[in-house]
């Protein structure tokens, strides 16, 4: 294993490697079949009783990966959690898009499995907000196998000339689909599939709000607005780390993407792909190390269960509300 990320993790994809160049590309889609062993997630967990040094049975249990060179602990959970297979993630993503096929782009696993991830492509879903300025439109599923976090479902919209992505909530009210590690996780996940034709409309909506913003220009005012938002300061002086934040995400609006759409220069979609391009590829996380793949490695942790993934969505909500 490198560090925090499976070696075999695959990112398919079309070509594409949507999260910081980690894993292996393979062109076009494939099988849940093919998917879970590309990307070394042909295995199965199980939850066990634990027991203190002295033998007498705890009120927690564990959760183990099984493998034929022995079991991996993952993680404690409590008495009513029930285990997700892996396998479950991809029958979950076939039942909700309604057929099954070669529509995997992305799976893997992060650390020593405590969470893993898959992905199908949705071409009917995907769109351009100005003529060649292509998002493509994938369907994420993750959970943890170590109790940190239910199974959730969202939308992820990949912006394909910096292969930058911005989630969204796939639920037209607003909320992500949420599968507790329960009993009735079954029931939860049948109520799920009737989503996803909400799921296409938000990503209509998506696009909507995305070509309203490529319209309206930003100017210093609306822009400091943002950043007043987004970075909170109650004492009224900026700290260092902030103003080297601001000054990169002010620099990644300039660029424009080197100006590949000269006409959405200046609007509140060029500050929308900055900020998420900031989230992406620069912003700092705390590695303890230099170590460049460490941080793209924790960068895709973040992009996917931390804190970047609220960062983008925040962000975009106060550029539309500005805007509007």
């Amino acid at each position: 294993m490198a560090h925090e990320i499976w070696e075999n993790n695959v990112f398919t994809g079309q070509g594409i490697k949507p999260w910081h160049n980690l894993g292996v590309t393979v062109e076009g889609t494939v099988t849940w079949q093919e998917a879970i062993k590309l990307a070394g997630l042909d295995w199965t967990v199980k939850k066990e009783p634990l027991y203190s040094a002295k033998g007498v049975e705890l009120e927690t249990w564990g959760i183990f990966r099984e493998g034929k060179d022995g079991d991996v602990f993952l993680g404690s959970v409590g008495k009513g959690y029930v285990p997700i297979q892996n396998k479950n993630a991809f029958e979950f993503i076939d039942a909700m898009i309604g057929n099954e096929g070669a529509h995997y782009d992305t799976a893997g696993a992060l650390g020593y499995g405590e969470r893993i991830f898959c992905s199908a492509y949705l071409p009917a879903a995907g769109f351009e907000v100005v003529p060649d300025d292509k998002h493509q439109i994938y369907l994420l599923f993750k959970t943890s196998h170590d109790g940190t976090m239910s199974a959730l479902c969202k939308l992820t919209d990949i912006r394909v000339v910096c292969q930058n992505t911005l989630n969204r909530a796939l639920a037209s009210d607003g909320h992500d689909i949420v599968i507790k590690h329960t009993r009735n996780a079954d029931v939860r996940i049948e109520q799920a599939k009737k989503l996803i034709v909400s799921g296409k409309k938000t990503a209509q909506a998506l696009r909507d709000k995305m070509v309203y913003l490529s319209t309206i220009q930003f100017n210093k005012k609306k822009i400091q607005k943002v950043f007043d938002s987004i970075f909170p300061n109650k004492k009224g002086d900026v700290s260092t780390r902030t103003a080297h934040n601001i000054e990169k995400i002010l620099e990644l609006f300039e660029s424009n993407d080197k100006n590949a759409f000269p006409v959405i220069r200046g609007t509140g979609y060029n500050l929308v792909n900055a900020f998420t391009e900031y989230a992406d590829h620069f912003r700092s996380v705390k590695s303890g190390t230099k170590d460049d793949e460490v941080k793209r490695i924790l960068r895709t942790e973040s992009a996917l269960f931390g804190s970047a993934e609220k960062f983008k969505s925040e962000a975009f909500e106060y550029i539309y509300n500005q805007a509007a």
